[in-house]
């Protein structure tokens, strides 16, 4: 049997949204913690509560960055908009904001897959009819939505597949055994959406 990753319990704590299976899962935890943990002048309950002052950067990711920028430490701005299409670039904060959610996800399957391989991301209401895509796709990246087409490039599919699926909070499309990828979304609201393509 293998023990999670330090990031896996962490994300334990992120995707946390009270339900009532979370909840169970917690309460042994709580019940299996030494006393000294649960003082709460601990250490860890101390960092835990404590807010980082802003960091600001002059390389701030926005609309008018260059395709070269880096949205997380391993994905640039062009791969979002294939491969840095002006009729691609971002119009607004907001989506560059959803594109960052996005790639810090894709940040953690890397870290578990190697590089991950980004098909498809901003397609502006032409280019999305143009190629086909739903009226309302979350490529579209309108207000709180958006989304990527990818895979792992060492041909772990299927089980990158079933990580995102059991990772991700938000939305899925299972594409990987015809398609050649997964799509990974968010939908205004943030509701957990599956399909198959």
């Amino acid at each position: 049997m293998a023990n999670i990753s330090k990031q896996d319990f962490k994300n334990f704590f992120k995707y946390y949204k009270s339900e009532a299976q979370q909840e169970a899962g917690v309460e042994i935890l709580f019940d299996q913690m030494r006393d000294v943990l649960k003082d709460d002048e601990h250490a860890w309950i101390t960092t835990y509560r404590e807010k980082p002052e802003p960091v600001v950067s002059s390389d701030s990711f926005t609309p008018s960055s260059a395709f070269s920028t880096k949205v997380t430490p391993n994905f640039i701005y062009g791969e979002l908009c294939n491969g840095g299409e002006e009729a691609r670039r971002f119009t607004s904060q907001a989506q560059c904001d959803v594109a960052v959610e996005i790639c810090e996800f894709l940040e953690k399957a890397r870290d578990k897959f190697g590089p991950i391989k980004i098909t498809s991301g901003h397609r502006p209401p032409a280019i999305n009819a143009a190629v086909g895509g739903a009226s309302s796709s979350e490529h579209l990246y309108s207000s709180g939505c958006g989304a990527v087409d990818a895979y792992p490039i060492n041909g772990r599919g299927a089980e990158f597949e079933t990580w995102c699926d059991n990772n991700w909070p938000y939305s899925i499309g299972y594409g990987m055994s015809y398609r050649g990828f997964v799509h990974i979304g968010i939908r205004a609201g943030k509701p957990r959406v599956r399909w198959d393509y």
